[in-house]
């Protein structure tokens, strides 16, 4: 039964940190919100978990780093696939990096590594939420580039 415990706390912790960064881009009307990001998370906590329960299965030792690379190839391709260029102005590009953000984070949940994952929710909902109002506050107050991409 402990083994149940622990894959079903990862997962709701995943989902839960993902959901703290889709809130914030559901606030702000962005192409990736609250239940894509959440997913995001959450599939990278799976990846991660289901590797490592196939490895021990099978007797072998879980390449980490392989496992962490792959989950960042793909999720750049779903990143691009956010990324909006129109008139020569890119659009989005916070919100992809927000869903990197947020498959590093799942991958973190994935192999026990708390303590990096909770503190980086924290970050990276502080600098979505927070940094852009500072910035359209202090560096575009002058008007010479439109607001971030909060």
């Amino acid at each position: 039964m402990g083994i149940w415990l622990e894959v079903i706390g990862k997962l709701l912790l995943s989902a839960l940190l993902g959901g703290i960064i889709g809130w914030e881009r559901e606030k702000q009307h962005k192409p990736a919100g609250f239940r894509t990001v959440m997913l995001v998370s959450l599939a990278s906590t799976i990846y991660v978990m289901s590797a490592t329960f196939a490895a021990e299965r099978s007797g072998e030792t879980l390449d980490a780093v392989r496992a962490m690379a792959g989950i960042a190839q793909g999720i750049g391709f779903l990143g691009a696939g956010v990324i909006l260029q129109s008139r020569a102005e890119v659009r989005w590009l916070t919100t992809a990096a927000s869903l990197w953000a947020a498959a590093a984070i799942g991958y973190a949940v994935g192999i026990g590594v708390y303590e990096v994952a909770v503190p980086a929710c924290v970050l990276v909902f502080i600098i979505l939420h927070w940094m852009g109002k500072l910035a359209d506050r202090w560096i575009h107050s002058e008007g010479s580039r439109p607001p971030s991409d909060r």
